[in-house]
């Protein structure tokens, strides 16, 4: 009975961490690209120290990339068009 409540404990400050890491960073949704770096640095520093599992690094560098997908969105060209092009006759 100890044993799991041990467990229970230590998963969910896991979960708690993580979350913190989250709500954090969707706080910061408007941030520069350099405050972005740092964030992944830190998540980075966080997982090697062994503060922040995998799946919270995951899900760090999750949220990380849709705030820096909607301050940086990526376009590319559409399909060319018809008169695009040497001309062909």
């Amino acid at each position: 009975m100890t044993h799991t409540l041990i467990v229970t404990a230590v998963v969910l400050m896991a979960y708690g961490a993580a979350a913190a890491t989250v709500l954090t960073i969707y706080r910061a949704a408007d941030v520069k690209a350099p405050r972005l770096a740092r964030m992944e640095s830190d998540a980075a520093r966080r997982l090697v120290a062994g503060s922040l599992d995998q799946v919270g690094y995951r899900r760090t560098m999750a949220v990380l990339a849709a705030l820096d997908d909607v301050a940086h969105p990526l376009t590319v060209p559409g399909p060319p068009r018809q008169d695009d092009g040497p001309a062909t006759r």
